[in-house]
């Protein structure tokens, strides 16, 4: 008769085994897209002729603002001829399977572009989508800067500051556009420095550009 000694010292002899449940396919499409939408960097999918097949929310919100890039009945174009060349080249180079980087300008306002050529059937070298993926435009999402604020237990005019901060400003224009004396903002700088336990402001803000910039899911519907 098994004793329970005898059990335990068989349960514990069975080679551990790993069910591993098979992902329900249907469900792959939409969890994809919500993914994407959650990743800062515009992401877009496009064919060779540069007809717009999908783009994450980043993206589509760069298209809307219609600065360096907006869509055309569908199609990727640019805000100059001149840009919309060098678009042209990048699918052509991506057609042959070569990667490429296109920085547009748009009166100071710039976005550089990231073509990865996809082939149709991993390794068969045959490309007939390309993924484009857009610079993050600068500052911080507002999520993560409260997420930030909230764990260093920092003031609402603080985070502001620190908004500001990591948004390019100057000290000189934090105080003008948050309306207040210099003194004040020198003060806030202090005090974000001390709770964030850091040696400078600089390196305040290169901890918050590194962060994870978490999208607010409380978005415009497109």
């Amino acid at each position: 008769m098994e004793t329970a000694v005898d059990f335990r010292i068989h349960f514990l002899q069975e080679p551990s085994r790993t069910v591993t449940a098979a992902p329900p396919d249907a469900l792959q499409p939409g969890m994809l897209a919500r993914v994407l939408d959650e990743i800062d960097h515009g992401l877009m999918l496009v064919d060779l002729t540069g007809r717009i097949l999908h783009a994450n929310y980043p993206a589509r919100r760069e298209l809307s603002a219609a600065r360096a890039l907006h869509s055309a009945e569908g199609m990727l174009c640019a805000a100059s001829p001149a840009s919309q060349a060098k678009i042209r080249q990048a699918l052509k180079d991506a057609e042959r399977d070569c990667r490429g980087i296109v920085e547009l300008d748009h009166g100071g306002d710039g976005l550089s572009l990231a073509f990865v050529p996809l082939a149709a059937v991993h390794g068969s070298g045959t490309v007939d989508t390309v993924l484009i993926i857009c610079s993050r435009r600068p500052g911080c999402e507002m999520l993560t800067m409260q997420m930030f604020a909230r764990a260093k237990h920092l003031t609402r005019a603080e985070q502001n500051v620190l908004t500001r901060l990591c948004d390019g400003h100057r000290a000189e224009e934090i105080a003008c556009l948050e309306g207040i004396c210099m003194s004040t903002v020198r003060t806030h700088i202090k005090n974000v420095r001390q709770k964030t336990g850091s040696n400078s402001i600089r390196e305040v803000v290169h901890r918050v550009s590194r962060m994870p910039q978490i999208v607010s899911a409380l978005r415009l519907v497109d």
